[in-house]
């Protein structure tokens, strides 16, 4: 009779810790490993890893799965990139506690600030939903048949809402108010949320053009909430302040609740060329403080694909406030082709810096926006002789005024014509510091989050294929430890993220010489046929979460995923 469930048997073991790589088997019972090493005992199954890299299923921590899970327990695209484990409930975004009254709105908050389709979502979740409060929504969770391991901080915004409605979106909190949060909060970590997420960044902007709930928030409301995460002696907050460090606010929220805070972001270009070298330093300084706060970047860059329905790189212009307050796609329309918000339109253009130039991206000191704008591209229109074409050369071909050129394409395809730009993070030699430094949690992929619009939830393939194989910027076992061990230690998952006798059997197989994660291609398998970007991984042999095999098909043969809840020590 075999003494073990399965056997992995030839591997190149990465253990997750940054140890260096060595050849051992792996012996796995009921979900753990139980030997490492060379593994004599009989198993039911044996996988022959030869040649190949075996090492701790990745983490991600910085997912917006919340909704898609409860129609994808799968979490797709996730595990084809070798994830076993995401957070959910990033940026202070989520489904729970929600009202039933509150529905609509939180669907509509996520439609526009994390750019998900209302319709998938009314389509996949439906209209009777199972939970209203974060107790509830947790349960639900724990009966589904998870592909993957699922943790779930709970988000200030579906908070906010439940304590003040439609009022979350337009002034600040009332001390009884905020009370009643806090209680929510204390109910939610309670139950096993590993942690607080909330935003106060300007990109987040929600239904009817309104800031998001917690961008509402006082200071105090926001100390005091974490406050009550501190009082449940475990858990994390995360605090997403955009393209600007607030360390002040870290070291303020830590204080008030003693447990560690994650920021985002940490990009290349945020506040300009180097910006990032002067926040890299004055994040090492805090941790050499002894205080727990870490930066949170990305090793890819942040990359967008929009349509003139939903322009979400332009929800910060001032002069898009029309749009933003458009009520259809009709009125929408007759705001793009209005010349009195051309004009404006222009006029902000020409106040960063020569129009032209602006256009042409020819960068400004400090002014990374204008380099990137140099980079819209066409990636989708009927006319397949413009896919690929940028629209600065269109505009120099045509001899008409970029911003004319760009709404009348939009409306000549009735806003369906799609474009693509580089935001941030895409200056390789930037990003390379920014991914070399030790200290840098890896995350910001995104996964569920602005499906039309990008999928970054292929980082951690892509690091594996770009950084350390093509750039040879890691080695194989610090790259391992960034997707694996420091994520899952940051987040107080502490039996992820390794490979250790007794631990969760959570592993991927990979072979490093063709690791990688392929170009983005567009589908349609979204509820009620709806669109997304998708990333297929090369290189990945195998998953196992809990000990069993995801087949290659990217389909679980048995659910094998569960929630972590997170306890009080």
């Amino acid at each position: 009779m075999p003494t073990l469930d399965l056997k992995i048997v030839g591997g190149t073991l990465i253990d997750g810790t940054g140890s260096p790589r060595r050849l051992a088997d792996l012996g796995i019972k009921d979900g753990r490993i139980v030997a490492i090493g060379d593994v004599s005992d009989s198993a039911l199954e044996t996988f022959d890893a030869s040649g190949r890299v075996v090492a701790p299923g990745f983490v991600d921590i910085h997912t917006h799965y919340d909704a898609q899970v409860l129609w994808d327990q799968m979490l797709t695209v996730s595990p084809w990139h070798g994830v076993t484990t995401a957070v959910l409930g990033n940026c202070g975004f989520g489904v729970a506690p929600t009202r039933p009254q509150h529905r609509d709105l939180i669907l509509r908050t996520l439609e526009r600030v994390e750019g998900m389709s209302l319709t998938a979502l009314n389509a996949g979740i439906g209209t009777d939903w199972p939970f209203e409060s974060f107790p509830q929504y947790l349960d639900v969770l724990d009966q589904l048949p998870l592909g993957i391991n699922v943790a779930v901080m709970v988000g200030h915004t579906p908070v906010r809402l439940w304590v003040m409605g439609d009022e979350s979106t337009t002034r600040e909190a009332t001390a009884a108010e905020i009370e009643q949060m806090c209680q929510l909060v204390r109910q939610a970590m309670d139950a096993g949320a590993v942690g607080f997420a909330t935003s106060v960044s300007k990109v987040h902007i929600g239904y009817s053009g309104r800031p998001v709930p917690s961008r509402l928030a006082s200071f105090d409301e926001m100390l005091q909430l974490a406050s009550a995460v501190g009082a449940s002696g475990h858990g994390l907050i995360h605090y997403n302040v955009g393209r600007e460090p607030l360390w002040d606010a870290y070291e303020a929220l830590h204080k008030a609740s003693g447990r560690p805070v994650v920021w985002t972001a940490l990009l290349a270009g945020s506040l300009g060329p180097g910006s990032h070298r002067i926040h890299l330093q004055r994040a090492a300084q805090q941790l050499q403080m002894g205080l727990p706060i870490h930066g949170q970047g990305a090793c890819r860059p942040i990359q967008m694909e929009f349509d003139f329905r939903a322009p979400v790189v332009f929800d910060t212009w001032a002069s898009f406030e029309p749009v933003r307050l458009a009520s259809d796609l009709v009125n929408r329309q007759v705001v793009y082709a209005d010349p009195a918000f051309r004009a404006r339109v222009k006029d902000q253009v020409a106040g960063r810096g020569n129009y032209d130039d602006w256009f042409a991206g020819k960068k400004a000191e400090g002014d990374t926006r204008r380099a990137a704008f140099k980079g819209l591209t066409i990636s989708w229109a009927e006319d397949a002789s413009l896919i690929e074409r940028k629209l600065v050369d269109l505009a120099h071909e045509r001899q008409i005024d970029p911003v004319d050129l760009m709404f009348d394409l939009a409306l000549q395809s009735e806003l369906k014509m799609r474009w693509r730009i580089a935001l941030l993070n895409f200056e390789e030699s930037e990003v390379q510091e920014i991914v070399q430094d030790p200290n840098v949690v890896l995350g910001l992929g995104d996964g569920g989050a602005h499906m039309s619009q990008l999928c970054d939830a292929c980082h951690p393939t892509y690091l594996l294929g770009h950084w350390v194989r093509e750039r040879q910027a890691l080695s194989l076992e610090e790259a391992v430890r960034r997707l694996t061990w420091h994520p899952a230690e940051v987040f107080g998952l502490q039996d992820r993220g390794r490979v250790a006798v007794g631990l969760p059997a959570d592993l991927v197989v990979f072979d490093p010489d063709t690791v990688g994660a392929s170009p983005l291609e567009r589908v349609y398998d979204l509820p009620a046929g709806e669109d997304r970007l998708v990333s297929y991984a090369s290189g990945i042999d195998a998953v196992f979460v809990n000990g069993q095999r995801l087949s290659t098909g990217q389909q679980a043969l048995r659910p094998a995923g569960q929630l972590l809840r997170q306890r009080p020590t």
